[in-house]
C-alpha cells in the first residue's frame, strides 16, 4: 500500500494567512466603494442661512448743498479826509444809525470861507472884463489875442471858484448812504490831513452770507437761485445768490460765494456762523442707516440685499445726501429687500432665507 504523505505544518500556515489576507482584502475593497454612496445618501442638506430683511421703496429726494458761511455787511465805507483841518464838532457817535448826507462831523472852515468870497468876487470881475472886450472887438477895437487872454483869465476864475466851495465841503463828513457808523477814529480837537481815516459806515439793508462751494458743487449754483440760512442764534432767514465767484482761491480750490438776504428790522450782525442750505435737484433715493453699510471683497462700500430668488445681491453705495436721521442712496432698484441682520455672514451670490423684520411682518 502506499503511505499518503503529508505537508509540512508551515505550508499549511502559509496558506491559511494568504487566504484570510485576500478575504479580508476584499472585503474593505468592497467597503470602500459602497461608502461615499452610502454616506452621500445618507447625509442631509445644509439649511440656507437665515437673515433678517427690511422691504424698502424709493422715495423722491430733494438734494441740497449745505454750507457753513458767515454773515457780512451789503457795503463798507472807511471815510477820509480830503483837506488839513482841525475836528470842530462831532455829530454822531458809534453804533448811531444814519440817514443818506447825515453830517457826521465838522471840520474847521478857517479862511475857506473867505477863499470863497473871494473867488466869487473875482469870478464878476472877469465876465465883466470879457464881456466888455467882446462888445469892443465889434468896433474892431479889440483883438483876437485879447479876446483869448480875457476867455482864459475867465475860465481859470471859474475854477478858483469851483476849487474855493470844495475846499468849503470837505470841511463837512457826511454819510454817503444810510446805515450804521461802526468806527469813528477822531474827536474834537484832532488836527487830520488829507488821506487821514476819520469814521467807517456799514450798510446793513440789504446784508450778505458769504461761503464757499468746492468745484462739484459750482455748476448745481445759479444767480437768483433761493437759499434757506440758518444762523447758530436759531434764526432762518431766505435770500438768493448774488454772486458765484468764477476764480477758484489758489489755496483751497474753492469758490466764493454771496447769497443776498432782507434785514428790513437791522436785527443782522457782521461775522455770525451761519448754515445755508440750497435745493439743487430731485432724485429717487433710499434712506436707510449708515450701519447697513459693509464692504466687498473688492473693498468696495455699499449694501447688501436679497433679490426674488433669495440670492445675496450685493449693491454699490452711491450716496445721494446724508442726514442726522440716515443717509440716501441713489441708483438702486425701486423696491429692495435690505439685510438687516446677518450682512456680516453672507457673500453676494449665497442662498438665504429671509425674515421679514417684526414690523413688516
Amino acid at each position: 500500500m502506499f503511505k499518503i504523505l503529508s505537508p509540512p505544518p508551515y505550508l499549511i500556515a502559509l496558506l491559511i494567512a494568504t487566504t484570510l489576507s485576500l478575504w479580508l482584502l476584499s472585503g474593505q475593497t468592497q467597503s470602500n466603494i459602497q461608502k461615499p454612496e452610502s454616506v452621500q445618501a445618507q447625509q442631509p442638506k445644509a439649511s440656507p442661512l437665515k437673515v433678517q430683511v427690511k422691504v424698502l421703496q424709493a422715495d423722491w429726494l430733494q438734494r441740497k448743498i449745505t454750507l457753513t458761511g458767515r454773515t457780512a455787511p451789503y457795503r463798507v465805507t472807511s471815510l477820509r479826509a480830503e483837506i488839513d483841518a482841525r475836528v470842530v464838532s462831532v455829530k454822531v457817535e458809534r453804533g448811531d444809525r444814519v440817514k443818506k448826507n447825515t453830517l457826521l462831523l465838522q471840520l474847521a472852515t478857517d479862511e475857506r470861507k473867505l477863499l470863497l468870497k473871494e473867488a466869487q468876487a473875482n469870478l464878476k470881475q472877469h465876465e465883466l472884463n470879457y464881456k466888455a472886450m467882446k462888445n469892443l472887438s465889434k468896433k474892431g477895437y479889440q483883438s483876437e489875442v485879447q479876446i483869448a487872454e480875457a476867455f482864459a483869465s475867465l475860465e481859470n476864475a471859474r475854477t478858483q471858484l469851483k476849487r474855493a466851495k470844495l475846499d468849503l465841503q470837505h470841511t463837512q463828513i457826511k454819510a454817503p448812504f444810510a446805515g450804521v457808523l461802526v468806527e469813528r477814529y477822531v474827536e474834537i480837537g484832532d488836527y487830520v490831513t488829507a488821506g487821514s481815516a476819520i469814521a467807517k459806515v456799514m450798510d446793513e439793508e440789504p446784508f450778505l452770507i458769504i461761503a464757499d462751494v468746492n468745484e462739484l458743487q459750482r455748476p448745481y449754483l445759479k444767480l437768483g437761485q433761493s437759499v434757506e440760512a440758518q444762523l447758530v442764534t436759531g434764526q432762518t432767514i431766505q435770500g438768493k445768490i448774488s454772486l458765484i465767484s468764477r476764480q477758484a482761491d489758489e489755496a483751497t480750490r474753492t469758490f466764493s460765494i454771496e447769497v443776498e438776504v432782507p434785514n428790513p428790522h437791522h436785527i443782522l450782525a457782521a461775522g455770525i456762523t451761519t448754515s445755508i442750505s440750497i435745493p439743487v435737484e430731485k432724485v429717487q433715493a433710499h434712506q436707510v442707516s449708515a450701519s447697513l453699510l459693509s464692504l466687498s471683497d473688492e473693498g468696495v462700500l455699499g449694501v447688501k440685499a436679497v433679490d426674488e430668488h433669495n440670492k445675496v445681491v450685493f449693491y454699490p453705495a452711491k450716496l445721494a445726501q446724508s442726514t442726522s436721521q440716515g443717509i440716501w442712496l441713489r441708483d438702486l432698484p425701486n423696491t429692495l429687500r435690505f439685510i438687516t441682520v446677518g450682512q456680516g455672514f453672507v457673500r453676494e451670490g449665497d442662498i438665504v432665507e429671509p425674515v421679514l423684520t417684526q414690523k413688516e411682518q
